[in-house]
């Protein structure tokens, strides 16, 4: 069904039309740079300037401005594909939006977050985000546009009567618009593979090419395609062909991409094959702009974050202290140089060992990303978090904990256990949960004690710490808790782990593991135990891990 393409280019048209200049007094030259790049359609440097902007707003304390950058920021992404990186910048935007009571980009990053969740194919949570964007507009092309979005995701739901009641009724007062006259007809024989919707298509196609809406007729051919796939295929090819024509004419890559799978699917062997090729070749072109975005979007966040936190420590440390950041600036500039270093090691160990063996490279690119992500990545949030949330943090500390984290990432390409501190379990998992306590999340430990960790073998202490690790990782990037609780118990044959916050909890729906929690239950089964995520819960995020005492696990 042709609707992703046609979400996002109404979110990006809404989105363009919100753009303002800030007031006199707050000129950002940033920011007007970050602008004149969007014009001229070079994203990527949009996107740097919009981040310089972003941080030159927060000196100023423009709340407004740095939702607007970072709302921005997430909707380039989204043009990228980089949609989980998008929702991050976009909710950090809703909720500076919402505490200043700005309805006038609130509800286009509310449709920016349903568009997001329907990429994703969180259904539920697009359609709830999409709600949201509706109820906050007064504006009445804005609210139309965000009901058809609506529409599309019930409709992607397969949740036909609610997407056709809002087509019918926009089309009440609209009896001529294109996107929401062929939404409708669309979406009829959707339901109802015996409806007659050529008519109303027809006529559809008639307004954009009379509009001159190279993009609404690529969307047209597309449904059109599609409908007469099994009733004409020769009609269907034909539309697959101008589909193809006009995405060419509108420099739409995916759009393209859509229309030379129609064309594989209905011409005949000897040019389907040649379109194959020319699919493949654009296809993987696409696929490594995309991961080069994403991966550029991530470095430049990553500076901005530790450029910020070098400004604020500059502020009150005398050169004794400056020193020290230089030196800490030198140790996360080295500890990056590995982690790129190590990344390009390994795609060309991964392409030198795909013609031996495919199955092999995948196992060890799921091993070393697991690493990656429990060893670097966390020790590193973990750090970053307790220099946010203790500003007077003995350097020497600080320099203690790079460093191990440090020598654990040049351990990575080795199957040894990494070096353990000199604390005992106890005192071990007590600085690694306050780690991230701070003033605005208090953390309540309870039952962990000696006695808990007596007689497990190093393994399952490990595997405890990195999953205790990742569950607080998630915690402070996602939940926005306030209190958490975690509750150690021990009985003659078995460990339980109870987590609590008062978060934003689970989505009670279509719940998907990302990365993180996936190798979170991944190293939970391979202790033999048990993790129950209770989405009953009202309010917040309940979680049971539990690990069988057996044989093998009791002894050091």
């Amino acid at each position: 069904m042709k609707f992703n393409l046609i979400i996002l280019l109404i979110l990006l048209i809404s989105c363009r039309e919100n753009k303002t200049s800030p007031p006199a007094a707050k000129t950002n030259s940033y920011y007007e740079k970050a602008w004149y790049y969007l014009d001229h359609h070079n994203k990527d440097s949009a996107f740097v300037f919009l981040n310089k902007a972003k941080t030159e707003f927060a000196k100023a304390k423009d709340s407004l401005g740095i939702a607007k950058c970072l709302m921005n920021m997430a909707t380039i992404q989204t043009d990228y594909g980089d949609y989980l990186g998008s929702q991050e910048n976009a909710v950090q935007a809703v909720k500076l939006f919402e505490n200043i009571k700005d309805t006038t980009y609130l509800s286009s990053n509310y449709n920016l977050m349903g568009t997001n969740e329907l990429n994703l194919k969180n259904f539920s949570e697009s359609i709830f985000y999409l709600k949201q964007a509706v109820k906050s507009t007064n504006i009445k092309e804005d609210k139309e546009i965000f009901r058809n979005n609506l529409a599309m995701s019930y409709a992607k739901q397969k949740q036909y009567d609610s997407a056709l009641s809002i087509f019918r009724d926009l089309l009440k007062s609209n009896s001529k618009n294109a996107l929401f006259l062929d939404n409708k007809a669309f979406t009829e024989w959707k339901k109802n593979k015996d409806y007659h919707a050529e008519p109303e298509m027809l006529l559809a196609l008639q307004i954009r090419e009379k509009e001159g809406l190279i993009l609404g007729q690529n969307a047209s051919h597309s449904h059109l395609s599609e409908y007469f796939s099994e009733k004409n295929p020769e009609l269907a090819l034909g539309h697959a062909r101008q589909m193809y024509e006009a995405a060419h004419k509108a420099k739409s890559p995916t759009d393209r991409l859509e229309a030379l799978q129609k064309l594989i699917d209905l011409e005949d062997g000897a040019t389907s094959k040649q379109y194959f090729k020319v699919y493949q070749k654009l296809h993987d072109s696409l696929e490594t702009e995309k991961n080069e975005a994403k991966n550029q979007f991530a470095l430049i966040r990553y500076d901005s974050e530790k450029n910020k936190a070098n400004f604020l420590k500059a502020q009150v440390e005398n050169s004794e202290q400056k020193y020290h950041i230089l030196k800490q600036n030198v140790a996360l500039a080295v500890l990056l140089g590995v982690l790129i270093s190590a990344y390009f090691w390994y795609k060309r160990r991964k392409k030198r060992m795909e013609q031996e063996n495919l199955f092999k490279i995948e196992k060890t690119e799921l091993k070393y990303s697991k690493k990656v992500h429990d060893v670097v990545a966390n020790g590193v949030y973990q750090i970053m978090t307790e220099v946010e949330n203790q500003p007077q943090l003995d350097r020497n500390t600080l320099l203690d904990k790079l460093e191990t984290i440090y020598e654990k990432s040049r351990d990575i390409s080795y199957d040894e256990a990494l070096k353990d501190s000199e604390q005992n379990d106890t005192q071990k998992t007590t600085a690694l949960i306050e780690s991230y306590s701070s003033d605005l999340t208090q953390i309540f430990i309870i039952g962990n004690e000696e006695s808990f960790w007596e007689n497990l073998n190093s393994k399952i202490k490990s595997e405890i710490h990195l999953i205790l690790q990742e569950l607080l990782v998630n915690m402070k990037k996602h939940s926005a808790a306030k209190n958490v609780s975690i509750r150690f118990e021990k009985t003659a044959d078995r460990l339980n782990i109870l987590y609590f916050d008062d978060g934003i909890g689970l989505p009670k729906n279509d719940f998907q593991y990302k990365n993180g929690l996936r190798n979170t239950e991944n190293r939970i089964f391979s202790c033999n135990g048990i993790i129950t995520f209770d989405r009953e819960t009202q309010k917040g995020t309940k979680i049971k891990i539990e690990f069988p005492l057996e044989k093998n696990y009791k002894y050091v």
